[in-house]
């Protein structure tokens, strides 16, 4: 059932804002067409239309990227012991170790 509910929700987001804003539902999907259509010569006004909808698919992803990696590691992350380390379970070495990978 869940790849049947993932479908319908990519499908209702589809028809639901496909028609006014061109199926705007990541990077790849919005950004590419929109610099293609501005090099093949409709100019920057791709960029325009609609009101500047075009940055929303594209830096919307990228913060709930960060920001969902942001609450798991404050909510969850942070508060799993290890069983041989959990003296040393502490922010500052998860923040190491973020930083180093």
């Amino acid at each position: 059932m869940e790849p049947l509910c993932i479908g319908l929700t990519i499908m209702a987001i589809g028809v639901s804002m496909g028609l006014n804003c061109g199926y705007p539902i990541n990077p790849a999907r919005d950004l590419g067409p929109r610099l293609f259509t501005a090099v093949a010569g409709w100019g920057i006004d791709v960029f325009s239309a609609g009101g500047c909808w075009w940055w929303i698919p594209v830096a919307g992803p990228m913060v709930g990227g960060a920001v969902g990696a942001g609450v798991y590691f404050l909510f969850i992350e942070l508060h799993q012991a290890d069983s041989e380390k959990q003296e040393d379970n502490n922010i500052q070495d998860k923040y190491e170790v973020i930083a180093l990978s």
